[in-house]
C-alpha cells in the first residue's frame, strides 16, 4: 500500500482525488485581458446518460429549416439557439461493438477517448487520452489551468465509471470537482499577489519548477515499488505533476512588464463565491440542480477570464424528484420504453422527454450566459464548441448506435452551425446483419471522426482518435 512506503510527505500530498489541486497554488497567472485580440476558441464536453427516443430528439423538417419546437420535443429548450446548433443523428460508438465493452459501462469511457475498453485491471478504462486532454495540451499552455474536470453529481462512488469522461494517455482517470466553492476556490481564490520585485518574480517561478521536479523524481521512484492498481492511480498523479510542469515552462523566465490596465468595465472578477456544500449536502440529489447551475456558471466565469480554455462536465441523473419523477430513470424509464401497454407506455415515454429536456435546459443556460460574455465583436458563445454526448442511442435495448449528438455554440467559424445533419442514411441499420462483438459493424459511422473534427478543428493534426481503425474527419460538419 502507499501508506507503508517510505515517501509520506510525498504520498501525503499526493493522497485523495483532488491531489493535485493545492499545487495548482505553485502557479502564478496573468490577468485574462492580457490575452490576444483574438478571442481564443474553447471546448467543453457535457455528457449526460439514458439515451433517448429517436422521434423526440430529432428536430423536425430539412438540414437547414429543422425545427425543435413540436409536441414532445426533448432538444425544444434550444429553439431559441438554433443558429448556433449542429444536431447529428446516426453517431455510432462503433469501436465498442467492433472492439469491446458495449452499453452503459463502455461508452463513458469511450465517449472523448474514441478508445476500446479494457478490463483487464478489473476496471473498465480506455487504452489513450480523452479529448479534453489532448486539447488541453494543445491549447491550455497559455492559461492557468490546462483544463478543468467537473461533476454535477457523484453516483456509485468517485472512481465509478458514470463519473469519468476524462483520462490520461495511460488511460488513468482524470480527478473531478463536484463541490462548486472549491472550483471557485480554486479559480478565483488562489491568484498570487505581484511580485513587488520582478527578479523576486523570476526567483519564485524557479524555486517552484524545482519543487514540481523532486515531487516528479520522487513518484517516478515510487512507481516501480507499487502494485498495478496503486501504479495506475499515481500515474493520474503523475500526469496532474507533469501539468503543472508544463504550465510553469510557460511562465516567463524574464521579468516582463505589466498587462496593459484593462478598463473598469471589462475587469474580469470571480464574482460571489457559492455557498459552502458539505458533504451530505453534495450528496444530496435534491440538491442538483442548483449544483449545475453553479458549476456552468462557473464555467463561464473561468472562460470570461481566460482561466481555462477546456472543460468537461457529466451531469447524471438516478431519478430527479424536483421534477416529480422519483422513479429509476435507468431501471423504470429508460430501459421501458418499449413497453405497450398503456396508459404505462405514455406514462413512461412523457417522464423520459422530461428528463432529456431538463439535460437540454441546462445546455440551454450555459449558452445564454456564454452569450452574455462581449469578446471582440461577438461573444464567448461565438468562440466556443459545446459537445453534448450520451450513453446509448436505443435505451430498452443499451444500443451504442444513434447516439444522441449535439454541437453548440458558434465553434469560432470552424463548423457551419444551424443545421439538422444526418450522417448517415435515414433508415440504415448497422446493427442488421451484425454478427457480434469483434466482428465489422458495417455502414455504421464511428464518433472517432467527430473526435478528429474536432480536434483539427482547434490545431490538432491528427487523422485518427483513438483507436487507428477509423480513420479520417467526420463529412458534412465544415
Amino acid at each position: 500500500m502507499l501508506r507503508e512506503l517510505s515517501r509520506r510527505s510525498l504520498l501525503k500530498t499526493l493522497a485523495g482525488s483532488a491531489a493535485a489541486l493545492p499545487l495548482a497554488n505553485l502557479l502564478g497567472t496573468t490577468d485574462a485581458h492580457a490575452q490576444s485580440t483574438t478571442p481564443p476558441l474553447r471546448f467543453i464536453a457535457i455528457f449526460t446518460p439514458h439515451g433517448c427516443m429517436p422521434e423526440y430528439w430529432n428536430p423536425q423538417g430539412g438540414e437547414l429549416d429543422f425545427n425543435l419546437d413540436f409536441p414532445n420535443s426533448m432538444l425544444a429548450p434550444l429553439q431559441a439557439h438554433r443558429s448556433r446548433l449542429l444536431v447529428l443523428d446516426g453517431v455510432d460508438y462503433k469501436v465498442l461493438y467492433e472492439h469491446g465493452l458495449t452499453g452503459h459501462e463502455g461508452a463513458p469511457v469511450t465517449f472523448l477517448t474514441g478508445s476500446k475498453v479494457s478490463t483487464a485491471s478489473g476496471d473498465d478504462l480506455p487504452q489513450s487520452a480523452s479529448l479534453d486532454q489532448v486539447l488541453g495540451n494543445a491549447i491550455g499552455g497559455a492559461t492557468r489551468f490546462r483544463s478543468i474536470q467537473l461533476n454535477a453529481w457523484e453516483q456509485f462512488g468517485g472512481q465509478h465509471v458514470y463519473n469519468s469522461i476524462s483520462f490520461t494517455a495511460n488511460g488513468s482517470r482524470v480527478p473531478f470537482e463536484r463541490d462548486p466553492a472549491a472550483l471557485y476556490q480554486r479559480l478565483f481564490g488562489n491568484a498570487p499577489a505581484p511580485a513587488a520585485d520582478p527578479e523576486e518574480a523570476v526567483r519564485a517561478v524557479a524555486r517552484r519548477r524545482s519543487v514540481v521536479d523532486f515531487l516528479i523524481r520522487d513518484a517516478t521512484r515510487l512507481r516501480d515499488k507499487l502494485a498495478a492498481e496503486e501504479r495506475q492511480k499515481l500515474e493520474a498523479h503523475l500526469e496532474a505533476l507533469r501539468d503543472i510542469e508544463r504550465r510553469l515552462g510557460t511562465l516567463s523566465t524574464s521579468p516582463t512588464p505589466s498587462p496593459t490596465p484593462v478598463p473598469a468595465d471589462q475587469a474580469c472578477s470571480g464574482g460571489t463565491a457559492p455557498p459552502a456544500y458539505g458533504v451530505d449536502q453534495l450528496g444530496n440529489l435534491t440538491n442538483m440542480p442548483t449544483l449545475t447551475r453553479l458549476h456552468l456558471d462557473l464555467i463561464v466565469r473561468a472562460f470570461a477570464c481566460d482561466l481555462t480554455r477546456v472543460v468537461t462536465l457529466t451531469i447524471p441523473g438516478p431519478s430527479m424528484p424536483w421534477l416529480g419523477i422519483n422513479e429509476d430513470v435507468h431501471n423504470d424509464l429508460a430501459h421501458r420504453l418499449d413497453v405497450t401497454q398503456e396508459p404505462l407506455r405514455t406514462d413512461i415515454r412523457t417522464k423520459m422527454v422530461t428528463v432529456q429536456r431538463w439535460y437540454a435546459e441546462q445546455v440551454a443556460y450555459l449558452m445564454t450566459q456564454l452569450a452574455s460574455v462581449q469578446e471582440g465583436s461577438g461573444t464567448a458563445l461565438d468562440n466556443t464548441l459545446i459537445l453534448w454526448g450520451n450513453e446509448l442511442g436505443d435505451a430498452a435495448g443499451h444500443m451504442n448506435v444513434r447516439v444522441p449528438t449535439v454541437l453548440a455554440g458558434g465553434a469560432g467559424g470552424k463548423f457551419r452551425m444551424g443545421r439538422f445533419l444526418r450522417v448517415r442514411p435515414l433508415g440504415s441499420d448497422p446493427l442488421s446483419g451484425w454478427q457480434g462483438p469483434g466482428t465489422p459493424l458495417r455502414d455504421a459511422v464511428p464518433h472517432n471522426r467527430l473526435l478528429v473534427s474536432i480536434a483539427n478543428a482547434f490545431g490538432v493534426n491528427v487523422n485518427t482518435f483513438g483507436h487507428p481503425d477509423y480513420i479520417g474527419p467526420m463529412a458534412g460538419l465544415t
